[in-house]
């Protein structure tokens, strides 16, 4: 897509390619109702682009980037045009129209990044003014994070603000818990950390990149959205191409009462050639996963976010179920219950146990 802000210039160049959120959704049409919709919806996919004021640290990541802390539309784009557009998660780029450049030299996954993982996870700043073009502006979510190489492969190490890190443990454990099903959904495995960083000690998650040169990740929402427009049932869509692997989304969230499984937390893998699905993302952010029952809250009627409506959590989970064909390993599961990392947290476990029984999945 080429595109002029200033001038209200929108021009396809390929559809099948374009971010979901557009397909479909750029007018061809010299109406001025159709032209301002074209820079509105450009400029509302830019914006999605960025991170937002309100995550941990965002203040004092934009202050290092020397960018304007106003949380406008206008802003974001600009901030989106001046680090390429680049993200961890997909292959789509901004380039000027004098530039001369190309995708090789400003790939963040590719190329090594300037490590400011203290600035993301505890707030200190460094002295030098950091180069744009790296993910840290284009990392979404609230919680504290930060990428870095480890060898030749991308990791996001994640914390919380909590004294006993109680959302980070939380997400290691929920992906241990995960670990234990069979026949279900690919999951991200979450290991814990100590990173020492300028103001101290943190205890931190870390987990792979899953994105790779081959495919971009799409969110759900940008489905959701591109279905409507086309008169789709996501969900019939869903359950016809991935069946019980897309089923186990709400299932599996039922059992570790996942309440954060918004529709940017769910997604896609599409292929970067032919701009085509081609799987389900694997599941992946449990920071608010098990967090009820460590403070003994019933959180299973709490609605659910995956589609925006108001389902709860359980009825989401017993509405799929049917689609599933989950088998629970239980005693790995009793075996993660019993190791030393997690005394105390029987009550934890007692909960969990209890919601597979009732979704009959244990035979």
């Amino acid at each position: 897509m080429y595109f002029n802000l200033e001038d209200f210039v929108v021009e396809v160049i390929r559809n099948d390619l374009l971010p979901f959120c557009l397909r479909s959704n750029i007018r061809i049409s010299t109406k001025l109702k159709d032209i301002l919709h074209n820079v509105q919806a450009v400029k509302d996919y830019l914006s999605s682009r960025v991170l937002s004021l309100s995550r941990d640290n965002a203040k004092q990541i934009y202050a290092a980037f020397q960018i304007p802390q106003v949380d406008s539309i206008d802003n974001r784009v600009n901030i989106c045009v001046s680090c390429k557009g680049v993200s961890i998660i997909d292959s789509y780029w901004i380039k000027e129209d004098d530039e001369i450049t190309d995708w090789s030299k400003i790939n963040i996954r590719q190329n090594k990044l300037r490590d400011i993982i203290d600035l993301s996870l505890t707030g200190f700043s460094p002295t030098l003014t950091t180069n744009p073009i790296c993910p840290e502006l284009t990392t979404k979510g609230l919680f504290r994070k930060g990428w870095i190489y480890l060898g030749d492969s991308l990791y996001l190490l994640k914390s919380d603000k909590t004294n006993d890190y109680v959302n980070t443990r939380m997400e290691i454990l929920a992906s241990e818990i995960l670990e234990c099903f069979e026949n279900g959904i690919e999951s991200i495995v979450y290991l814990s950390d100590v990173k020492e960083t300028a103001s101290g000690t943190a205890y931190v998650s870390i987990c792979q990149n899953f994105v790779n040169e081959e495919h971009s990740f799409i969110e759900a929402w940008e489905v959701i959205e591109y279905c409507k427009r086309r008169g789709i049932d996501f969900r019939e869509y869903c359950l016809e191409r991935w069946g019980s692997e897309f089923a186990c989304i709400p299932v599996l969230d039922y059992i570790i009462i996942n309440t954060d499984r918004h529709t940017q937390n769910y997604g896609f893998l599409m292929n970067n050639e032919t701009g085509v699905i081609e799987h389900l993302a694997p599941l992946f952010d449990f920071n608010c996963a098990l967090v009820a029952d460590y403070f003994q809250c019933d959180a299973r009627d709490t609605l659910s976010q995956m589609f925006n409506t108001k389902e709860t959590l359980r009825e989401l989970a017993f509405k799929f179920l049917e689609y599933t064909d989950l088998k629970f390993n239980e005693e790995a599961f009793i075996a993660i219950a019993k190791s030393k990392s997690y005394q105390g947290l029987e009550h934890v476990f007692e909960r969990i146990y209890g919601r597979i029984q009732e979704l009959g999945i244990i035979e």
